[in-house]
Parts: structure tokens; C-alpha cells; sequence
């Protein structure tokens, strides 16, 4: 469905019988913004997006500085400087005399997990571990090499490596995200899988009765589409939960769907 579909269903719905965008209980831009709205809510909460080929959230390029003075510029912006001080008495670690490539990158505000991490030009994927077990382990990162291990600490957005590239690379990654982009134009479509847009219309509909004016609200309706709208999202879950089972590799052949 389209942006105009689900807000023409849901205008119908509600018998929005005004042609005239200013003569409706509930404008175009009301309406879009409820849409998306519910867009956003269900891709966060379902991790219904996946995504393993957007540059923006799924390519993250590893390279040493190019010569010292970028690995001294480099040294200044990375945001563990200030610990390194610490742990090397205010003395910048041996590593900022080495060309090696940073080991913490930002990921992308839209990044909601990793599925997957692995590297373009080595054909192995790194073992994901817990963000305590680098945040223990003031060493973890010192070593270089080819990193085999990353963490993630999505309450900061960066992901982590545990050694440090001497060679330039790019990691790989397979997430569950949030959309890249709003829908804006009229025919913009939700990203995720075609059987879940209709889903989207009790949510908008719960907020369209939520409308504080004394022409729209009406609690009880309200009430009764977020109930159906919850129902909705949990089917949502139950079948991405099922998706995931199907695409398990001891299930590999039941993925072709």
C-alpha cells in the first residue's frame, strides 16, 4: 500500500466525506504524520526491517591513517583519548605511533541490532560479544590484527572491534533498523514486507480518534482500534518470529518464501 492508500482506507474508515483538504476532521498533513507515526512504532518495535545492503547502516569502512599526521588528529578525536591518558600516565599510548585504524566507529541512529558482521575482503564472520565484556577489558583493543570479536553499545551508537587493522577493509553488516526515510510523497510505501501495511490502519485510526477537538475524539473508539492496533503489532512479532525460524539455517530450505 501506498501512503495515499492507507490514508484514503483510513479516511473512509472514519467516513471522512470532505474532498477538500481544509473542510476535513483530518488534514493530509495530520493524516502523514500519524501514518508515519505508526511506521516508526512498528519498525522499532517488531524489528520488522531488515537490511544488509544500505551503505547508511550496513557498510562500515576500516582503514589506518594515511601518515602520522592523521593518526595525530585521529589520536585527538577519538573518544577513548581521554582514558588512554589515563591508563598511560598521560602519555599517549604506543598505538598513536603505529598506523593502525581506529577500533570504535559510529553506527547509524537507525541501526536497532546486528544480526551479522563480517568482513568484504576475509571470508569469516566476527563473533559478536557482550558490550561488558570490552568495557572489562581495558586491553581488549590493543592488539593488532584482524579484528575477530565486536561489541555494541547501541545507547551510545558505536560498535567496537577488538584489535586494530593494520590494512583497509569494510565491514559488512546485517541489521534491523528503523526507515531511512519518512513517506512523504503519495506514493511512498512502508519498507517492510507488503502483508503488514494494512496492519498500520488501526494504529492510525487510534490516533485519529485521539484528536483533541470536539469533532474527533471519542475515547471509546480510540480505546477499541489501540486494542486492535497492539493485536496487530503482536501478529507482526509472531510472524517475524516465524520469518526467523524459516530462514535458521537448519531450515535453510523452507527460507525460499
Amino acid at each position: 500500500m501506498t501512503l495515499s492508500e492507507i490514508r484514503a482506507e483510513c479516511w473512509a474508515i472514519a467516513r471522512e466525506s470532505s474532498t477538500i483538504d481544509k473542510d476535513r476532521l483530518w488534514s493530509k498533513a495530520e493524516m502523514n504524520r500519524y501514518i508515519n507515526r505508526v511506521y516508526n512504532f512498528i519498525a522499532k518495535e517488531t524489528l520488522c526491517i531488515r537490511d544488509s545492503m544500505s551503505a547508511e547502516t550496513c557498510r562500515i569502512h576500516v582503514a589506518p591513517p594515511a601518515d602520522l599526521a592523521e593518526l595525530t588528529t585521529l589520536a585527538a578525536t577519538d573518544p577513548y583519548y581521554a582514558q588512554d591518558l589515563i591508563w598511560y600516565n598521560n602519555v599517549n599510548s604506543w598505538l598513536y605511533h603505529e598506523l593502525v585504524a581506529p577500533y570504535s566507529f559510529a553506527l547509524s541512529p537507525k541501526v536497532l541490532q546486528i544480526d551479522e558482521c563480517k568482513w568484504t575482503n576475509h571470508q569469516w564472520t566476527l563473533v559478536k560479544v557482550s558490550v561488558t565484556k570490552w568495557q572489562k577489558n581495558a586491553w581488549w583493543e590493543q592488539v593488532r590484527g584482524l579484528p575477530i570479536e565486536y561489541a555494541t553499545d547501541l545507547d551510545t551508537n558505536r560498535i567496537v572491534l577488538n584489535y586494530r587493522m593494520t590494512e583497509d577493509d569494510t565491514l559488512r553488516l546485517s541489521v534491523r533498523r528503523l526507515p531511512l526515510v519518512a513517506l512523504i510523497e503519495d506514493e511512498d510505501s512502508p519498507e517492510f514486507r507488503l502483508d503488514y501495511h494494512e496492519l498500520m490502519v488501526n494504529g492510525v485510526l487510534w490516533q485519529m480518534y485521539s484528536k483533541q477537538d470536539a469533532e474527533t475524539i471519542d475515547e471509546a473508539k480510540a480505546n477499541n482500534y489501540f486494542a486492535m492496533y497492539m493485536r496487530d503489532v503482536d501478529e507482526i512479532k509472531q510472524q517475524e518470529l516465524n520469518l526467523n525460524k524459516r530462514l535458521n539455517p537448519n531450515s535453510s530450505l523452507q527460507a525460499f518464501r
